[in-house]
């Protein structure tokens, strides 16, 4: 099994696994887990952690059964992550993109315009497309 080697990444991975009853991670690690967390691995699974971008491209690899791509890589392979994956993250996820602004200008008139044009139904609908239905709102 092939997982990205960025620690975002390799934890969002590794809780996906645990997720689906695949592996079981030590208590209290939070969203960065690593491999050395693993206190249980039933199913024997040798995760090999490569850089996110390779991972796509290891499909092709007789080694690798299975890897675990985020939505921007998986879009390159022509795949869909709603009819091709074997499980998925839910919509409950942590791994939202955040929005923020500072302080002094959370109120300014530019910003409220750039949220109310970024949180629309045109631009949820353009990111489905170009993920191939991996995109879910954050909104």
């Amino acid at each position: 099994m092939a997982i990205p080697n960025d620690p975002t990444n390799l934890g969002r991975a590794l809780l996906l696994l645990q997720k689906e009853k695949l592996i079981t991670l030590k208590e209290g690690k939070g969203l960065l887990p690593t491999a050395l967390d693993i206190t249980d691995n039933p199913r024997h699974l040798q995760i090999m952690e490569l850089e996110g971008a390779q991972l796509p491209r290891v499909l092709d690899d007789p080694k690798v059964d299975v890897a675990i791509i985020s939505t921007t890589y998986i879009q390159q392979t022509g795949l869909s992550p709603v009819h091709d994956s074997v499980f998925i993250e839910d919509k409950n996820s942590p791994y939202v993109n955040i929005l923020v602004a500072r302080e002094d200008n959370k109120n300014a008139e530019n910003v409220k315009e750039f949220l109310q044009s970024y949180q629309s139904s045109e631009v949820a609908k353009a990111a489905e497309t170009i993920f191939n239905g991996g995109a879910v709102p954050g909104w």
